[in-house]
């Protein structure tokens, strides 16, 4: 326990000197471009498919491994048990992923259109 708090003591001290330091320093923020609204929707448009992707093939992994689990439990009841709990999590992690990107893509199509959204 000391361990850790020696840990976080030394964090927290290093992060109050690093912060002092930054703050005395008085550096200039570079010139740059405003970012509209277009753009923080397409960006989150690209950043939530790579998500949904990275998930879906995430859960596919899962149930390949669960149902390679189960092959080899050899008739092991801790082991079947342990797979059945696997393949239950990936299944629901999966739709949890996929039921997260229908109501992204319905938010941002609302907040794109309001009026064609209802026709």
């Amino acid at each position: 326990m000391t361990y850790y708090f020696a840990i976080l003591s030394f964090f927290l001290v290093s992060l109050v000197k690093v912060s002092s330091i930054l703050a005395s320093s008085h550096l200039t923020v570079p010139p740059g471009r405003a970012i509209d609204l277009d753009e923080l929707i397409n960006l989150s448009e690209n950043f939530g498919g790579f998500l949904i992707v990275a998930g879906g093939i995430l859960a596919g992994i899962v149930i390949i491994g669960t149902g390679i689990t189960y092959l080899l439990s050899g008739g092991d009841a801790a082991k079947v048990k342990t797979a059945k709990d696997m393949f239950r999590a990936g299944i629901i992690g999966s739709l949890v992923i996929f039921g997260v990107g229908i109501i992204i893509n319905t938010v941002r199509l609302f907040a794109g259109n309001p009026g064609a959204f209802f026709q």
